[in-house]
């Protein structure tokens, strides 16, 4: 058993990839699994089962009702066979048992969620905008770079440097 908190042991890996170093996740939670205390390692094997069930929910399509008949017929429509009933994917319900007003509520949830997926992307394709300006010119560059760059151009040409003429 280790003596290092989960946030710190989570916090150095992330150092590695803040410093440039491609991390495999999964490979580098075995590597640093000793290093976690007990609590830690308690609550990573929590999040990990809350992970599975949700990647499981996913997964799983709403079938129609086993029928008697050998040829049943496939739904009109494709969803998962349970929903998130909150932003944060938390409480989950099986999508069979949702009343008109819970089904109501998974479809607000899930235009929050790509309301949120679009901002995210926006804000994705302005970067990849404001980067293509120095990657048409360096093509070898990493984004990083790009970022200085975009940086050291709007300080060039801030209102307050200008002198006046």
């Amino acid at each position: 058993m280790g003596h290092m908190r989960l946030n710190d042991v989570v916090a150095e890996i992330i150092g590695d990839v803040m410093a440039g170093h491609a991390v495999n996740k999964r490979e580098a939670a075995v590597k640093r699994w000793d290093d976690i205390d007990a609590d830690g390692q308690y609550l990573a094997g929590i999040d990990g089962v809350v992970t599975r069930i949700d990647q499981r929910a996913r997964s799983l399509k709403l079938k129609a009702e086993k029928s008697a008949a050998p040829a049943q017929a496939a739904l009109p429509f494709h969803l998962p066979a349970a929903v998130a009933m909150d932003i944060d994917g938390t409480s989950l319900v099986a999508t069979r048992q949702l009343s008109r007003a819970g089904f109501e509520r998974a479809i607000e949830i899930r235009q929050l969620q790509i309301a949120n997926d679009q901002r995210a992307l926006r804000e994705w394709r302005n970067a990849l905008r404001q980067a293509d300006r120095f990657w048409a010119d360096n093509p070898d560059w990493s984004f990083g770079r790009c970022l200085d760059a975009i940086l050291t151009h709007s300080v060039q040409t801030t209102p307050c440097d200008r002198v006046p003429t």
